[in-house]
């Protein structure tokens, strides 16, 4: 039986662009089915072990998910074809979630993922977001941030180095992805109230469901 029959939308619509904002696009219009691959939690079951975080998709927990994931690929590409089939469309939060706002100490920008109306935010919604966001080119503003930082500035410049040789990008330009150095791989998300408040603008509206993102080494 599809538990979440009749939850999906029958038609995302793509919204303008706000690098601020995603909006999941077509592909999530999925039924899920709780058959998940040996080693992963049914998705929000109490009767196994659960994150320190119960309303978060253990998936996406940063002391529950197995998911190795180098933000520098696609998901498509950097998370196995066939965990990925199984986790993207599933739900990020056990309570019907349309709005998730994320920020992370490993950088300086934070990005709203909203679903269509009469949807949820997805894992797989998550994921893309993150991605997306991070493969934006840093401003020149950006950059005056790091720019007196020498070591920083270094850490940052020889990602992008690997990252363009790998690629064989000929375009040279830094990307958003770069920020992270040599920390490229997701470890998941988590609540952090104190730097929540810290990291919100003054004369700005918090987001319910603010999460923190961490990274880590390959």
């Amino acid at each position: 039986m599809n538990p979440y029959a009749g939850r999906w939308p029958t038609d995302w619509q793509q919204g303008q662009y706000n690098p601020h904002v995603y909006i999941p696009p077509s592909y999530y219009n999925q039924p899920y089915y709780n058959d998940q691959p040996a080693g992963w939690h049914t998705v929000f079951d109490r009767s196994r072990p659960t994150s320190k975080w119960t309303a978060l998709n253990p998936i996406l927990a940063s002391d529950m998910t197995h998911v190795r994931y180098d933000i520098r690929k696609p998901p498509r590409e950097g998370i196995m074809i066939s965990t990925w089939q199984q986790i993207s469309h599933v739900p990020a939060l056990a309570s019907p979630t349309h709005e998730v706002h994320i920020i992370s100490k490993a950088f300086p920008w934070s990005i709203n993922i909203r679903a269509p109306a009469g949807s949820v935010v997805t894992c797989g919604a998550v994921f893309d977001a993150l991605h997306a966001m991070l493969q934006e080119p840093i401003a020149d503003s950006e950059w005056g941030i790091v720019a007196l930082d020498k070591t920083r500035r270094e850490a940052i410049e020889k990602a992008a180095k690997a990252r363009q040789d790998k690629d064989k990008d000929k375009e040279k330009r830094l990307k958003r992805v770069d920020w992270l150095g040599d920390t490229p791989m997701f470890k998941g998300l988590e609540k952090d109230e104190d730097f929540e408040k810290k990291r919100l603008l003054p004369g700005s509206a918090g987001v319910a469901e603010t999460w923190v993102v961490r990274f880590g080494k390959p």
